[in-house]
């Protein structure tokens, strides 16, 4: 009996260790429709359930926030596809002017970096230093389309 007690005792603490490692808020919004949608921030990076173009550009510069050069290029040569989709798949909440714009300039400096990924180091690094402004531009005016919506 002792044992079963035992038991039950160390998968509940297991369970809850687990739980409480879990960092990702997600977060359910009223749309002025009626409609709800949802959405996640893991340790502050944003995360939208029906975006997936945009979760894999978004997990993979920050996963390779700290990586050379040539590997970021490579890496996010990689994400050609999902970053062309970013326009034709993005929820229709989230399509604002400024959204719209932001993504707009991130393609083309995706593809400026891509057109120049062999030229001599000091573009590249330019050119990925461009992109990565444009990506984060594109973060915080979803941020701010996400706050005006939950006023």
């Amino acid at each position: 009996m002792k044992t079963i007690q035992k038991l039950i005792f160390t998968i509940a603490i297991t369970t809850l260790l687990f739980a409480s490692c879990n960092s990702t808020k997600s977060t359910r919004i009223k749309l002025d429709n009626g409609e709800f949608v949802e959405f996640s921030k893991d340790k502050g990076y944003l995360s939208f359930k029906d975006w997936d173009s945009f979760n894999s550009v978004n997990q993979e510069m920050h996963t390779n926030k700290n990586a050379d050069i040539q590997s970021k290029t490579n890496r996010l040569e990689g994400l050609k596809v999902n970053i062309g989709n970013l326009q034709n798949t993005i929820p229709y909440w989230l399509k604002t002017e400024e959204v719209l714009e932001d993504i707009d300039d991130v393609q083309e400096e995706f593809k400026k970096l891509i057109k120049e990924k062999n030229e001599p180091t000091k573009n590249v690094e330019q050119n990925l230093e461009e992109f990565t402004e444009k990506f984060d531009d594109l973060r915080e005016e979803l941020n701010e389309t996400i706050n005006n919506q939950k006023l």
